[in-house]
């Protein structure tokens, strides 16, 4: 994994050379959203929540919700490469190898949302019934995870490896692809900050 993250264009070259094999590059999306997922869910572990069940719950639900997205993600994120750069890209295995740099952020952001989760004073969750109370209350919530500083330094290090990720893409594609390399890597991250763009408006 290393190389991939430190020598990406002598990676991929290496591995143009050998046989197609997703099984890795599939797990290491899977994971790196599972690590997010809960990252996240360890993060607001201590404030109160709609969801029956507790931390444990949200926890489960992290996790699958991780699962999913990640297949989803990775199947997705694949055929972008895969309809921009053509049946040479080997577009699954490079959008896979491509997020090492999001499990390796995950993996900083779980233990750090679990020394140091966001806390603050949010009135008691009213009633589901009461429509209007119930959403000034979600709007409390999403403006206290905003200003935490455990938010802002995930975001941050979300950001650092999208770009981080964007970097590889374009260099896995100079090998496999050349002549699609920077378009493909321009709409890829293009629809990736996008989604980052759109989950931090969600969160005001």
């Amino acid at each position: 994994m290393l190389d991939v993250l430190l020598q990406p264009t002598n990676f991929f070259r290496a591995l143009s050379e050998r046989k197609p094999n997703l099984v890795a590059p599939f797990f290491i999306v899977v994971a790196a959203a599972v690590a997010a997922s809960l990252g996240q869910a360890l993060l607001t572990r201590l404030l109160p929540s709609p969801i029956p069940g507790g931390v444990a719950v949200q926890l489960v639900l992290a996790l699958v919700g991780g699962v999913v997205g990640g297949m989803v993600a990775w199947g997705l994120g694949g055929l972008v490469v895969r309809l921009l750069a053509g049946p040479d890209s080997r577009a699954w295995e490079v959008y896979g190898w491509a997020s090492v740099p999001g499990l390796l952020v995950g993996l900083v952001a779980i233990p750090l949302a679990a020394l140091f989760p966001i806390t603050g004073d949010l009135p008691p969750i009213p009633p589901l019934t009461d429509v209007e109370a119930f959403q000034a209350w979600q709007r409390a919530y999403r403006q206290l995870i905003w200003e935490a500083t455990g938010f802002r330094i995930l975001q941050g290090l979300g950001l650092l490896s999208a770009l981080w990720s964007f970097g590889i893409i374009w260099s896995a594609l100079k090998v496999l692809a050349p002549a699609k390399a920077l378009v493909t890597t321009l709409v890829i991250a293009a629809i990736s900050l996008a989604f980052m763009a759109w989950g931090l408006l969600s969160q005001r």
